[in-house]
């Protein structure tokens, strides 16, 4: 019988309680479905937490939501040329907006329509230069914009303490 060198007895052993760390039932159940609650946004501070917050643990950070909206823009480019036609703008945000209301077991309505009105206003508001295009750049300076307008006491994260904080104001 060959003897295990004691690098291999190490690995070994290393491997065993990685598995059993893994298996074991006192590890947390992930009993949230991640992603955001309400993932076509709206205005006001819960809609801004329900837009953003994938993780749903009441706080919203710079690296979360900076992440979620490169995310959304890459899907967006759907030709993968570096920007967004309103064509592909209005169509990844109708896609979120779909997904909202199956969650929500809803069907379409006015609502849905005056805000499928909407998404083409807003491209036009975010098209800064009129070129019929949202550039990466234009996209990071309204993201810039609607973070900092979250984060109200200026800790670097949107929570409950900015819904507060704004009461307050």
């Amino acid at each position: 019988m060959k003897h295990k060198t004691p690098v291999a007895t190490l690995v070994m052993a290393s491997l065993a309680v990685l598995l059993s760390a893994c298996a074991s039932p006192s590890q947390p159940k992930a009993d949230k479905a991640l992603g955001p609650v309400n993932p076509a946004g709206g205005h006001g501070h819960v809609a801004f937490m329900g837009s953003y917050d994938v993780n749903r643990d009441g706080v919203v950070t710079r690296e979360e939501y900076d992440t979620l909206r490169k995310q959304r823009y890459m899907v967006a480019d759907s030709n993968q040329d570096g920007w967004l036609s309103e064509a592909e703008y209005v169509a990844e945000f109708e896609a979120r907006l779909k997904q909202q209301y199956v969650a929500q077991g809803r069907q379409s309505d006015d609502g849905y329509a005056q805000m499928m009105k909407q998404a083409h206003v807003r491209f036009n508001i975010l098209d800064k230069n009129k070129d019929g295009r949202l550039s990466v750049e234009e996209e990071n300076d309204v993201a810039e914009r609607t973070f900092k307008t979250g984060d109200v006491n200026l800790d670097g994260v949107v929570n409950a303490a900015d819904n507060m904080k704004k009461d307050k104001n």
